[in-house]
């Protein structure tokens, strides 16, 4: 062979050998590359959704609630007794108000009112017969709480004349009368009545313990003591109420 010829032919050896390494190399790269397991894709369960119930939404009405207070609790026989009050949640409907008294174990009504569009309102009643009085008002055809006020005793007088005598002796009914003892002196009720005096801003309770007076126009004869806890003069003008 000739001498380039060899040459030339180790030179191309080489040039095939290195091509063949570098194919053998990057083959063994791409290889391993592809031969690699590609990590699984993690999906997260998907949780169903719970289907919305619509629930029909019911508002209970609240009826409006009560307050009163009573005017004046004491009177005099022809005169009224009155409440005045108001709703406390007012809703611009008329709503009736029964005022009621208390007779044996039972509530009796004995007047009606019934509210302005603000919810206020005005009770009254005319009583007949001396004595105390037991009333309440309620609002009608409620169950809100509170729907009845009951207020204080009322009582109902009369205006009458008393003078006043003693102390001394010994009294109708069979009483010491001394100068500390409480009671009056009256032509008609009967011993141990008690008896309800007002005079001014005073008032007492008392028993009849006498009979008298017997002076004309003139409806009790007061004790010492008695006309000392009033406050009254010799003859005044109180109310009495038995």
């Amino acid at each position: 062979m000739r001498p380039q010829f060899n040459w030339r032919a180790r030179r191309a050896t080489a040039a095939l050998g290195a091509v063949m390494v570098t194919v053998g190399v990057f083959g063994t790269v791409a290889s391993a590359k592809v031969s690699r397991p590609l990590p699984a894709r993690q999906h997260r369960p998907v949780r169903p959704r719970r289907p919305v119930t619509h629930h029909p939404v019911r508002h209970r009405r609240r009826l409006p609630a009560l307050w009163a207070t009573m005017l004046h609790r004491n009177v005099l026989v022809g005169q009224d007794v009155a409440f005045i009050g108001a709703l406390v949640r007012p809703d611009r409907v008329r709503h009736e108000i029964g005022l009621q008294e208390r007779l044996g174990n039972h509530w009796v009504q004995v007047a009606r009112a019934s509210t302005d569009r603000h919810g206020r309102f005005l009770a009254r009643f005319w009583p007949h017969q001396l004595g105390q009085l037991r009333l309440r008002v309620q609002l009608a055809r409620s169950r809100a709480e509170p729907a009845t006020v009951t207020g204080p005793v009322a009582t109902v007088f009369q205006s009458v004349v008393a003078s006043w005598y003693g102390p001394g002796g010994t009294t109708a009914c069979g009483e010491a009368l001394g100068a500390a003892t409480l009671g009056v002196a009256n032509r008609t009720l009967p011993c141990g009545t008690l008896v309800t005096l007002r005079y001014g801003s005073r008032s007492v309770r008392v028993p009849v313990i006498d009979r008298g007076p017997y002076v004309a126009g003139r409806t009790y004869d007061l004790t010492y003591a008695t006309k000392q806890a009033l406050g009254a003069g010799d003859v005044s003008v109180i109310w009495a109420s038995a």
